[in-house]
């Protein structure tokens, strides 16, 4: 019964939740969520900030960089929290430094470790899924170093062979193995137990690959570049390409949907500042949009299992949490039709003939059932299949009397 009920708190709280933001001293360049999902740590060029998350605001629960602790080695790419511990956070340094940090700690000092071992900029930290004592990093020296947090020195480096590597992700199904993406547009399998070269290596796009993350489901990898394409690629075996998304900018980050399996949040690096949730059967128009942030979205991460609030930190010094039902839909506003005029003066028309739902509704999907945990089903959530017709009209050429 403790679980019905905790179904039916969650319910009421996402019917009732609202979109929010705060407001930071700085931009932040990421962001991590702890285990429980209460916490949020964002970090950046002169920011380090845990917040407490409440159902009607933020609060500050640590400031990292108060006081006279501002060396370059909490200035932050990235941030992680660990798997098991909430107390334990890793960042990644402009300078190469890879800090490890205890929030137990009493006062300022709360760096227990710091790993000085980059010869170039720390891109990117994961703590392994796993085994929490493991964390993963990314650099622009073209290495991958493992850490076991209770040593003060990395346990092993893998070496890409690549310019640089930008980001870094635990798989959820295959224990030891990490992925990894690069600048020269490589994506890379690694084995952390087998460190003398990669398991499994292909080009995923056609320029710099900045962003991975692995289906929480599905052996899938998504992977975003400056192609301005976001693949998804299935990992059973070799690697073969099942979808491909294609966006107005260049991809920054993915975030896979949680009980959703073809939806996947993006945001930008440059020129386009909002968040898009895909539906990764239709590439080309989004699912829905968040138009919130005035700058570039910098992390996006999804509240835990919950598909229905999103966190980001952008440019614009904010963090968001929004709610789904306050996302625009893009798809909802475009034409169903269209014409096109060919060069020999042939005419082109399609129009929209009916929406086919993927899942056909049932009387019973309507229902709550609380034994089987089954959500009711939300017709604004189903992905439509349109189909049309596209007609071609030629054109007589006229007669001069």
């Amino acid at each position: 019964m403790q679980n019905v009920q905790d179904w039916r708190d969650r319910g009421a709280e996402d019917a009732n939740t609202i979109s929010m933001r705060i407001c930071q001293e700085g931009h932040a360049n990421a962001l991590a969520l702890n285990r429980e999902c209460n916490q949020i740590a964002v970090a950046g060029r002169s920011l380090l900030k845990v917040y407490a998350i409440y159902s009607d605001g933020f609060t500050e629960v640590c400031n990292m960089r108060g006081g006279k602790n501002q060396n370059l080695s909490c200035s932050s790419n990235d941030v992680a929290w660990n798997s098991l511990d909430s107390n334990i956070l890793a960042t990644a340094a402009t300078n190469g430094v890879v800090s490890v940090w205890d929030l137990s700690r009493f006062g300022q000092k709360k760096q227990l470790h710091v790993y000085n071992e980059h010869e170039r900029t720390a891109h990117t930290v994961a703590f392994d899924i796993h085994d929490p004592h493991i964390l993963v990093s990314g650099s622009q020296d073209g290495t991958i170093k493992q850490f076991d947090i209770r040593n003060e020195k990395s346990s092993y480096t893998y070496y890409s062979n690549s310019e640089s590597v930008r980001d870094v992700k635990f798989s959820p199904h295959m224990q030891y193995v990490i992925s990894a993406v690069s600048e020269n547009g490589t994506v890379q399998l690694w084995d952390l137990r087998k460190g003398d070269k990669s398991i499994l290596q292909f080009t995923a796009h056609s320029g710099p690959v900045y962003t991975c993350d692995w289906h929480p489901t599905k052996n899938w990898l998504a992977t975003g570049s400056r192609d301005k394409q976001i693949k998804i690629w299935n990992m059973d075996g070799k690697a073969s390409l099942e979808h491909t998304i294609h966006t107005i900018a260049v991809v920054g980050r993915v975030k896979w949907r949680p009980d959703r399996t073809y939806h996947i949040a993006s945001c930008a690096l440059v020129v386009d500042y909002s968040i898009h949730i895909w539906d990764i059967r239709r590439p080309y128009i989004p699912f829905a949009s968040f138009n919130d942030h005035t700058n570039v979205t910098t992390g996006i991460a999804w509240k835990g299992d919950n598909s229905q609030l999103l966190l980001s930190t952008s440019k614009d010094s904010t963090i968001y949490r929004h709610a789904f039902k306050d996302a625009s839909r893009p798809a909802l506003k475009a034409n169903a039709q269209g014409a096109s005029l060919g060069h020999r003066g042939d005419i082109s028309f399609a129009r929209k003939i009916k929406l086919t739902p993927s899942e056909a509704i049932t009387q019973g999907s309507k229902i709550n059932s609380f034994v089987n945990r089954r959500r009711p089903t939300n017709t604004e959530e189903q992905f439509h299949l349109a189909q049309s017709n596209v007609c071609q009209f030629l054109l007589k050429p006229s007669v001069n009397i």
